[in-house]
């Protein structure tokens, strides 16, 4: 009988680190995929080691595993989505690195995008371009090329005006195609192709960056506005550009106006203060006004837009201003806005300014039990388990039994929650949610029934 081989080491680690069957929160999400990370690295290092073809194994099963460990975080902030395109983009450097046929490549390319359950693979294309070799780059564009014009010659084209109108056979390969050309600053085959099924605004500030990179600044600012022009004439969706207006500015800077540049970033900035019209106006400002302009803006921010307030504090670091305006509102007015403006906030504050931080995580709370979905309860206990531990910290426990008599009384009929809020309450551990193992078995009787 012959010696058993050792499983890698590699895999056991892969496995640890993934840790199948357990729930990661929003709050664990970013430390999570950093370990993920540390794995991800060795496996690159066995690239740069000339062992590819381990490394292609042990690739292939990460990403498998990513796609299994899909259900079991809360991605918000698309973290796992941002590792998986990377560990896609080295799996594929690694095949070519090791020499594998690149047609089986490029057809296992097409088939992962084809079943991506999850949207790992939306969009992929714009990171994948810059790792395909030039076979695999001809192969992949024949396919989509193909694709594209099976799709395309099915439909009546008199009917068709706008991208929108064409089946998602033809709109999810033009996208594709368009990577293609942007990749290679082909601007003559991307404007036959918007010729072909209709300009969008977000085609014309791709254009307007081909031309922008070849210094033609004049006519990359025509393309801009002509993008501009588009979006006031109709509803777009993913289809229009919220970068337009800040390379509008940009190449009015290039061509020397930087006065024009700063004021439609100020006039910008008071129409949809956040974080990214803060930075596209800070651009244009010189180094002795920074300080003025930016509590100006803070000021308008903070008239016009809660979350834009919040996104810039955040980004700026200005927790002392943040908490006191937090303190200042209320926790109603919390609780309309979007944990992906709050929950970093809250994060940010936790360390010196706790009860700003306690008071949007009890936001956040109560934001997940008015909408009532039982899916995301467990995120609402992480928040008041949070929302105790700061305001025991800060000697405020009447706060927190008023958040508590609260819950009990517009909540109490949530089973699915209270018993579980209750043990938090009481200072008791929750109850572990089930093993992976446990779980998959258990759907599996249940589609076998």
């Amino acid at each position: 009988m012959g010696k058993r081989k050792k499983s890698d080491p590699l895999i056991l680690e892969l496995e640890k680190a993934l840790d199948l069957g357990e729930f990661v929160s929003y709050n664990r999400s970013w430390d999570f995929v950093q370990s993920l990370e540390e794995v991800k690295h060795k496996i690159d290092a066995l690239v740069k080691e000339g062992q590819a073809e381990r490394a292609v194994s042990l690739y292939e099963l990460f990403l498998s595993g990513c796609y299994e460990k899909a259900d079991e975080i809360d991605d918000s902030g698309g973290n796992l989505g941002m590792l998986f395109e990377n560990l896609f983009c080295a799996w594929i450097n690694a095949r070519q690195k090791a020499k594998y046929d690149p047609a089986e490549t490029v057809q296992n390319i097409l088939k992962w995008m084809d079943n991506d359950n999850y949207g790992f693979c939306y969009e992929i294309e714009r990171d994948m371009v810059k790792v395909l070799n030039k076979e695999s780059m001809r192969l992949f564009e024949a396919a989509i090329k193909s694709r594209f014009e099976k799709a395309f010659t099915t439909v009546d084209q008199k009917k068709r005006k706008r991208v929108f109108d064409y089946p998602w056979g033809v709109r999810k390969n033009v996208s594709i195609l368009k990577v293609f050309y942007l990749e290679s600053k082909d601007t003559n085959a991307y404007l036959a192709l918007c010729e072909k099924t209709g300009i969008t605004p977000k085609d014309c500030e791709n254009i307007a960056n081909l031309y922008k990179v070849k210094r033609k600044y004049q006519d990359a600012l025509s393309w801009v506005k002509k993008g501009l022009r588009l979006e006031k004439k109709d509803n777009w969706g993913n289809q229009s550009s919220f970068g337009l207006t800040g390379l509008q500015q940009d190449l009015l800077n290039n061509l020397g106006r930087r006065d024009d540049a700063f004021d439609r970033a100020w006039a910008e900035f008071l129409k949809h203060p956040s974080n990214f019209s803060y930075e596209k106006l800070m651009k244009f400002v010189d180094t002795k006004d920074v300080k003025l302009w930016h509590q100006k803006a803070l000021e308008k921010a903070k008239d016009a837009s809660l979350s834009g307030f919040i996104d810039i504090c955040d980004q700026t670091k200005e927790w002392d201003n943040l908490a006191d305006h937090i303190s200042s509102i209320d926790t109603e007015q919390l609780e309309e806005l979007s944990h992906y403006t709050t929950e970093k906030a809250a994060k940010g504050l936790t360390k010196i300014h706790g009860l700003a931080a306690a008071k949007i995580y009890s936001a956040l709370g109560m934001r997940i039990l008015k909408k009532g979905k039982s899916n995301y309860y467990r995120y609402a206990l992480e928040h008041f388990r949070m929302v105790q531990k700061l305001y025991k910290k800060a000697g405020r426990d009447q706060l927190w039994l008023d958040l508590v008599g609260r819950v009990r009384r517009n909540h109490s009929r949530k089973y699915s929650f209270i018993p579980d809020f209750e043990k938090i309450v009481a200072g008791r551990p929750l109850k572990k949610p089930e093993s992976f193992k446990t779980r998959v078995l258990k759907r599996w009787k249940k589609q076998i029934s």
